[in-house]
């Protein structure tokens, strides 16, 4: 499997891992299982440093509108810090994050996961979640 998904309730966090060679239904899977669960506003981080491939611009687009869809019925979506090990995956994550825009998308991008981290505990301090109003 591409992608390792945990989720924790307490600090709610969703942790996704992946390894090897991850396709754009792969991504949508893991979009698909954190909304169904109750968990869209929940911060993600996306450590993609074992990743083998990065997705194309018609990749990020779809994913977008994905995302885009999702938060329509779900609302805002949490916070997302994408841990990259390529210049070229980095490129490509603050390309999504400037199309996230326009969906009220929250994502940065690092190379350290300490950093991402910090970062997550950041946003979602100064963005509290309503996701406990929905259950």
């Amino acid at each position: 499997m591409p992608i390792h998904y945990e989720r924790d309730d307490e600090r709610r966090r969703i942790i996704i891992m992946t390894t090897g060679r991850v396709t754009p239904e792969d991504v949508q899977g893991a979009l698909d299982r954190q909304a169904n669960e109750g968990t869209w506003s929940y911060a993600v981080l996306y450590d993609a440093r074992a990743g083998t491939n990065t997705p194309t611009r018609e990749d990020l687009h779809r994913l977008v509108l994905y995302v885009g869809a999702l938060t329509a019925r779900h609302g805002p979506r949490g916070p997302v810090a994408l841990v990259s090990g390529s210049a070229r995956l980095s490129r490509m994550g603050r390309a999504y994050s400037s199309l996230g825009e326009l969906t009220a998308l929250n994502v940065q991008v690092f190379t350290d996961v300490d950093d991402a981290e910090c970062w997550l505990e950041q946003a979602q301090k100064a963005h509290p979640s309503t996701d406990l109003l929905s259950h």
